[in-house]
């Protein structure tokens, strides 16, 4: 693979996914409707998210060396995400989250050889990051996460920050100097009124706003999108999706839809987000964070029989 366009840092696992009837109570057993085990980890969905619609790509990023590794990097290639930064980490193990899955809507438990499994800064090689146009990451790493956000600043390379509950939670005097140097954050509702400590989405992305980051786009379920930017605000709706079978992924699949079209294609704030959306919506409709995201003619597909104006 030659030049590289988006560079996602931070976690590739394995997910172990079990559709259940209902979420037992303590010491009750149930049995699954059925179970299945993907490949998964926010950056790593959102880098096949990307891959699914056309665009170069790589991963930044450690697993163990144990036949779960090898599963993800197989993977990887498979979907045509580059992994010359993907390292086997000898002696560590490849994080395997658990999933449960009641009518659609899902629970994670997190693994901790997520934050054990990781880079180390002489694994980096600047050059990697010098003619790429996005970088996203989540800030999982903290060390790895500035080195690489520098480098990227360094290389004029756009900064996306995707920030969820589990991060958040570290709180804005720990995170500020990261979260500062983004050209947009997308955190999920909860995430966006953990680091603000807001009680709603919408005041807290006006507090994000304030505190100088420059565009904030929050994703907020079945209800879409909200944007911000000092000039702009709107809620952005999604689409009207009856079978809903797994939400796993869907907001890797949105944010990798949403940079492709944002700063690759260099459209507009809201179709962008429509674009997003629409990817999210197909996403949802298969079990396993990656199983539903799109390519590029489905997606245009959908859009030209949801969106007539904007995709003819």
């Amino acid at each position: 693979m030659g030049k590289i366009d988006i560079i996602g840092l931070g976690e590739v696992v394995v997910d172990w996914v079990a559709e259940i009837p209902h979420f037992p109570e303590p010491d009750e057993k149930i049995d699954a409707i059925a179970e299945n085990y993907f490949s998964g980890g926010v950056t790593a969905n959102f880098l096949v998210a990307v891959a699914r619609l056309g665009i170069s790509c790589g991963f930044i990023g450690a697993v163990g060396d144990d036949s779960y590794g090898d599963f993800l990097i197989k993977e990887f290639k498979r979907e045509r995400v580059d992994t010359k930064l993907t390292v086997i980490k000898k002696g560590k193990q490849t994080p395997v989250n658990f999933i449960f899955v009641v009518k659609g809507e899902k629970t994670i438990i997190q693994s901790p050889h997520m934050l054990t499994t990781k880079l180390e800064l002489k694994d980096l090689e600047e050059y990697y990051l010098s003619e790429a146009k996005v970088l996203h990451t989540t800030l999982i790493h903290p060390e790895i996460s500035e080195k690489v956000i520098n480098l990227a600043k360094k290389f004029d390379v756009k900064i996306s920050i995707d920030l969820e509950s589990q991060i958040a939670q570290r709180g804005w005097k720990k995170l500020k100097k990261l979260l500062l140097m983004a050209d947009i954050l997308i955190p999920n509702k909860e995430g966006a009124k953990m680091i603000t400590k807001c009680n709603t989405p919408e005041d807290a992305a006006k507090t994000l706003i304030e505190k100088g980051i420059p565009l904030v786009i929050i994703t907020l379920g079945n209800r879409g999108a909200l944007v911000l930017t000092k000039e702009f605000q709107n809620e952005i709706p999604t689409y009207n999706i009856k079978n809903i079978v797994d939400t796993t992924g869907a907001g890797d699949a949105f944010n990798g839809a949403f940079s492709v079209a944002y700063w690759i294609k260099g459209w507009s704030l809201e179709k962008s987000i429509k674009y997003a959306n629409a990817a999210a919506s197909l996403k949802i409709q298969k079990l396993g964070a990656r199983t539903g995201m799109p390519y590029d003619l489905e997606l245009r597909k959908f859009l030209k029989e949801n969106e007539r104006d904007l995709f003819t």
